[in-house]
């Protein structure tokens, strides 16, 4: 037989504890999220008086008050920011950018820049087209994410939604599809297709801030209009680059990161950058970017970006800097926030 769950059951005492250290309730104010949840005034008093003399209750009150210390200190940092930068939401430009100016004012103070000039000279922002890339790599195999408007997690669950295509199906695909979110070659795909289309990386020359390993540098991306990398931050500094086609990247500083609802590892439950909107006074400013062909994004470590395909888009990204770009080392092993 199967028990019955009363209408409007009060929800239990730890239940009741717990919520109040998600939501950093102050202790003065415990016995009445008691009341509120149901209890009496006289159980809500025991209740609290109890709580305060459990250790894992205070254990879990000093750790939520460590977390408040550290959204302190970083809302320093973004008022700061924010008082320097004014209005601006527009990433600074500069032009065939000198690597030590790079990484001084830039790769080393966490900001972002749109870079131009870096790959003027390669073979593939004049050889790259459909008609090349089907010609010359038309029957192999290669890894996509696929069915990715089957499930609304799709980022989180790129690894489910991998699939391989020949490369001529693909192309295929991107000249009957108008607009899609629904297919697209990824960075996530990268360990099958650096050696399906080693051949393309013939076309790829090299870039001054980036220090060469003797491999096939970089990640191949390519996918129709439409689409779309939702919020997340990644756990290296990235140079996201255009070789066919527009991208529009919204990007939101690490120090706004207490805003961006980050549920499981690197990702946020925003869905888009107008949703922010609702956070009145309190949302994180949203920083933009066009890319267009032979133009650079630096992404710094720790910054929040979304990354919509304006056109039929083909890109690379890279993670091989002149310096120390190891910041995944020492990252959480438990992600579930």
């Amino acid at each position: 037989m199967t028990a019955k769950t009363k209408p409007n059951a009060k929800p239990g005492k730890r239940e009741v504890l717990a919520q109040a250290l998600m939501e950093g309730c102050p202790l003065d104010q415990l016995a009445a999220r008691f009341v509120a949840a149901g209890y009496s005034e006289k159980a809500a008093s025991y209740e609290a008086a109890r709580a305060m003399k459990d250790p894992l209750f205070a254990a879990g009150k000093r750790l939520g008050n460590q977390v408040k210390k550290r959204d302190w200190t970083l809302d320093i940092y973004r008022r700061l920011r924010r008082s320097e930068a004014g209005d601006a939401t527009e990433i600074p430009v500069v032009d065939t950018i000198d690597p030590e100016e790079f990484f001084a004012k830039y790769y080393h103070r966490n900001m972002p820049v749109k870079l131009t000039g870096l790959v003027d000279h390669w073979p593939a922002m004049e050889k790259w087209s459909l008609d090349f890339l089907a010609g010359k790599m038309g029957s192999t195999m290669i890894e996509l994410q696929g069915q990715r408007q089957s499930r609304a997690d799709y980022e989180i669950a790129s690894n489910e939604l991998k699939r391989n295509v020949t490369f001529a199906d693909f192309v295929a695909a991107l000249r009957r599809t108008d607009s899609s979110n629904d297919f697209y070659i990824t960075a996530n795909n990268d360990t099958v297709n650096k050696q399906a289309l080693a051949p393309l990386w013939d076309d790829v020359g090299e870039i001054s801030l980036l220090k060469p390993t003797g491999a096939n540098d970089g990640f191949f991306w390519m996918g129709p209009k439409g689409t779309i990398t939702p919020f997340h931050h990644d756990l290296t500094n990235n140079l996201l680059l255009q070789i066919v086609g527009r991208k529009r990247v919204t990007m939101i500083a690490p120090y706004d990161s207490a805003w961006m609802r980050n549920h499981k590892h690197c990702y946020s439950q925003w869905t888009s950058p107008d949703e922010l909107a609702m956070l009145g006074e309190q949302a994180p400013k949203l920083w933009e970017c066009d890319l267009g062909p032979g133009e650079a994004l630096f992404l710094p470590v720790g910054w929040w970006h979304y990354v919509v395909g304006l056109d039929l888009t083909i890109g690379m990204s890279f993670i091989n800097f002149r310096a120390d770009n190891d910041f995944y080392t020492g990252y959480l092993t438990e992600t579930d926030f």
